[in-house]
């Protein structure tokens, strides 16, 4: 956006994924939301191996597993913006980096590369996802290794930050 001064700002408008980390009335929406498909993902496949387990244990394990995937959402969208801060700050505006950054940030789907490098964000939190829910299920004591690997496996491709995908230019 340009004024009159021929001074260029950036960043008026920023990914809609970013919402998720500053406090809104989406949060009322996004947390129990979020809470529930874990709940529910958790209850199937935990009873799928262990269908003696009550309501109370998944009640009060669910938000272990919870806490664990959105911090793997934060680390995920921290590594969306490390080009955007860093490298759209060091190169001029005409620049391919600079038009990747504008892209990643903006237009993913107007740059192969800014889709490829989302989806290696959702990857690289689901991955996350999969190791902290492996370990706390294991530190539980009910499952068994390949069972805790089997559950956080489920667990990160149902709940992974597909959200990163949807691109911010339809929200305006």
């Amino acid at each position: 956006m340009n004024s009159k001064k021929g001074v260029t700002l950036y960043n008026l408008i920023f990914p809609v994924w970013i919402l998720l980390w500053f406090p809104s009335w989406l949060w009322l929406i996004i947390i129990p939301a979020n809470y529930i498909i874990d709940r529910l993902i958790f209850t199937i496949l935990g009873k799928h191996y262990k269908p003696e387990l009550t309501k109370d244990f998944y009640r009060n394990n669910t938000w272990k597993l919870f806490l664990r995937g959105f911090g793997a959402d934060f680390i995920g969208m921290l590594f969306l913006l490390v080009p955007t801060i860093i490298l759209g700050n060091i190169f001029d505006s005409g620049s391919p980096v600079r038009a990747f950054t504008h892209d990643l940030q903006y237009d993913l789907y107007n740059n192969p590369l800014a889709v490829i490098y989302t989806l290696i964000a959702v990857a690289l939190a689901g991955l996350l996802i999969f190791l902290f829910d492996r370990r706390a299920l294991r530190k539980m004591g009910v499952f068994t290794e390949e069972q805790a690997k089997k559950i956080a496996l489920y667990m990160a491709i149902f709940t992974a930050p597909y959200l990163y995908l949807l691109p911010p230019s339809l929200f305006y």
